[in-house]
């Protein structure tokens, strides 16, 4: 489905016929369709594919001319389970005598193509590798292509297999398990599933993010929110546990306002205050917490007391296990070490395909002791055009990493619950190199931010001519793609080309977020554009300072703080976007511009929102007016305003006034009245709230039309 439908049809499609999660394959006949490329590019870039398998599986994708020479000859260097370092890797499978056949591990295999030089490829076979270290690759390994076996399915696992677990008779099992030096139990995986580290309060059986919380009091003797980011308080008899904070981590939501709730982070508790009832921990001068944050509490083991919950003592060497329902001491258990499991570190040309990663340590994305947006399970760092396709990433950190690495292909993967970002590009903060030229297309993303709330399906910065397309994006923590600069124009973005993706359930943990955000804090325009994507079901999750939530989907503007969802905006004085031709339905509000010039809102259709169709606001740029400043343009796009306060657009302008929006040729329907329109300054004559009428009387609309439903 290329989404390319006149905007009049796609206003009366029921959302019925959009692709549901458990039938990926009705996406229909489109060879881009994520659940089409992902199989189509395994079995055509397998290690035995010919050129004619490429070209067949491939054909009509937009892959079908730029995977070129992935099967050209090369020498094969096999690598299996069963495989021995002392062989010569030239066989798939052992001789009879047992005398030769594949390596045992990819750096060897790595090392003899590194000997060998030319054109190689290291053929991966059926089975599990446990890794305990990183594989880096660099410039000797340019041009090296690893792939799968054809009909063969490789899983790396982010560290070492659990054995001789032994039963206590108060129903925990322990394990040695010694560590190399640096690394530490980041997550357990009995089965293939994530278990909890043990924590306070416990985690909800239902898995409802509402519940398993506690929630900061307000500090009393210290009123200075700067101390917001190294300090929060607690209520009386909320923590189970004495003064020593050994090991202690909290996990907690807030952000730079406190109580707005856009972000969480992981740090480490430095001391517990019990007479001030105060928790300090080890901040970051950039994250805030304050009455009403939320969080838990990890790492000691008297937290330790539901099934399915683990504590390691590095010290002792020892894992700690409360069995889940279900598991025996038979049960594959992995432990997650690793961040990174493959680094490519000026490798350029390389080529991933066809492999499985999985059951890594879940760092990354998180503020402190990170880099940008850090690790990442595939990890380029200044590695031009390498090509990753076909892979299935999940339980890990971050899926992809990409930095100052230019014309990066990712196309056809599949990476599902990750702590922080599925896929990443961008730039190294302080050398501040650029990622551009990438092509991200037709991914499967789902379940994103299960740790850092603050992360996207898809982030991108320091990054021109990118092109993100195709891909289908389910159930983020915050965003399913977010792009821009955060900084200036250090990581500025141009070009940039997000179409034809599906964003479903964005924003699912958070109360400033949305589906599609592109930022511009270089000031200068993006020429960029957003088209043709379908964004259904982007919420918000935010608490009151007494713990109480925020109903589902709802948006209140005379509120702050206020749970604040889009399925698209611009913002950060982001400018120069074209929002064209996108499906929306069915979230909270629609198109938000947020302090940035001349973007232009057009032939996008609107249905099913609780909140505003349309908001625009000054706010990221107050004072601000560059001379090529031309309006904001809101023009043919086709509204249907369901909300119960029936209204259609709010604008909040009082620095750029008359100058910074106009409305053209829009079709509204539903629920409208005289108070659908909202603006400030009140210009209109009936005040801040009025009808389109109102509004066109105000000069900032032409040609508009409103039908109201029959009575």
């Amino acid at each position: 489905m290329r989404l390319r439908i006149a905007p009049i049809l796609m206003s009366i499609l029921p959302a019925t016929l959009f692709p549901q999660p458990s039938n990926l394959a009705s996406m229909g006949p489109d060879p881009d369709a994520p659940d089409r490329l992902h199989t189509a590019v395994r079995e055509a870039t397998c290690a035995e594919a010919s050129p004619a398998t490429l070209s067949d599986r491939l054909k009509g994708s937009s892959l079908s001319k730029v995977l070129t020479g992935m099967s050209a000859a090369r020498t094969v260097f096999y690598v299996s389970p069963d495989g021995k370092d002392n062989w010569s890797g030239h066989l798939a499978k052992p001789n009879s005598q047992r005398t030769d056949g594949p390596f045992a591990t990819i750096e060897k295999a790595r090392d003899a193509a590194r000997e060998k030089g030319g054109q190689n490829t290291i053929a991966m076979g059926n089975g599990d590798y446990y890794l305990t270290e990183p594989i880096v690759f660099d410039a000797r390994d340019a041009g090296l292509v690893i792939a799968a076996r054809c009909n063969e399915a490789p899983v790396l696992h982010g560290g070492p297999l659990v054995r001789n677990w032994a039963a206590r008779a108060d129903g925990r099992w322990t394990a040695s398990l010694k560590l190399p030096p640096g690394r530490d139990v980041g997550d357990l995986f009995v089965n293939g599933a994530r278990q909890t580290q043990a924590r306070f309060p416990n985690a909800p059986l239902d898995g409802d993010p509402r519940k398993g919380w506690l929630f900061a009091a307000k500090c009393t003797e210290d009123d200075d929110i700067w101390h917001g980011n190294t300090r929060f308080c607690f209520r009386a008899g909320d923590l189970p546990i004495s003064k020593n904070a050994a090991g202690l981590v909290a996990h907690i939501v807030g952000g730079f306002h406190p109580g707005s709730q856009w972000g969480s982070d992981t740090l480490p508790v430095v001391s517990i205050d019990t007479a001030k009832r105060a928790v300090n921990t080890k901040g970051t001068a950039y994250f805030f917490t304050a009455e009403g944050s939320r969080y838990f509490l990890t790492g000691a083991v008297a937290l330790l007391d539901a099934a399915g919950e683990w504590w390691y003592d590095r010290a002792g060497g020892k894992l700690t296990y409360i069995p889940a329902d279900g598991v025996t001491t038979n049960s594959t258990a992995v432990v997650g070490i690793l961040p990174t499991f493959f680094r490519l570190h000026g490798a350029d040309g390389m080529v991933v395909s066809g492999l499985r990663f999985r059951d890594g340590n879940p760092q990354g994305s998180g503020k402190f002791g990170t880099d940008t947006r850090s690790f990442g399970a595939i990890r380029l760092e200044r590695a031009d055009g390498v090509r990753l396709i076909g892979n299935s990433i999940d339980n890990v950190g971050v899926g992809i990493h990409v930095s100052e690495s230019k014309d990066v292909l990712i196309a056809g993967n599949v990476i599902g619950d990750v702590a922080g970002n599925g896929i990443y590009l961008g730039t190294t903060y302080g050398t501040f190199g650029k990622s551009h030229g990438a092509t991200i297309l037709s991914n499967h993303i789902h379940d994103i931010g299960r740790v850092y709330f603050e992360t996207a399906g898809i982030w991108f910065q320091a990054a021109d001519n990118v092109r993100i397309a195709h891909n289908l994006i389910e159930n983020a923590a915050q965003f399913g793609i977010a792009g821009g600069s955060l900084w200036g124009p250090q990581d500025a973005v141009h070009d940039a080309i997000i179409e034809h993706n599906v964003v479903r359930n964005a924003n699912q943990q958070t109360a400033d977020g949305g589906a599609i955000k592109m930022m511009g804090e270089q000031a200068d325009p993006l020429n960029s554009s957003i088209r043709y994507n379908l964004v259904t079901g982007t919420g918000q999750l935010m608490n009151r300072a007494d713990g109480t939530f925020w109903p589902s989907g709802y948006e209140n503007t005379n509120e702050w703080p206020s749970p604040i969802s889009w399925a698209i905006y611009t913002d950060g004085k982001a400018s120069g976007v074209r929002i064209e031709g996108n499906t929306l339905s069915g979230n909270i509000s629609a198109i938000g511009i947020n302090g940035g010039w001349s973007n232009l809102v057009t032939g996008n259709v609107i249905t099913g929102g609780s909140g505003a169709a349309f908001r625009v606001d000054d706010g990221t740029g107050r004072g601000w007016r560059p001379p090529w400043a031309q309006p904001n343009r809101i023009e043919d796009n086709i509204v249907t305003v369901d909300s119960g306060n029936g209204l259609a657009a709010y604008i909040y302008v009082p620095d750029h006034k008359l100058e910074s929006v106009q409305f053209a040729r829009n079709r509204y329907s539903g629920n409208l009245n005289d108070k659908s329109f909202r603006i400030h300054p009140e210009i209109m004559p009936s005040g801040e709230f009025g009808s389109l009428s109102d509004l066109q009387q105000a000069g900032i609309d032409r040609g508009s039309v409103a039908s109201h439903p029959k009575q």
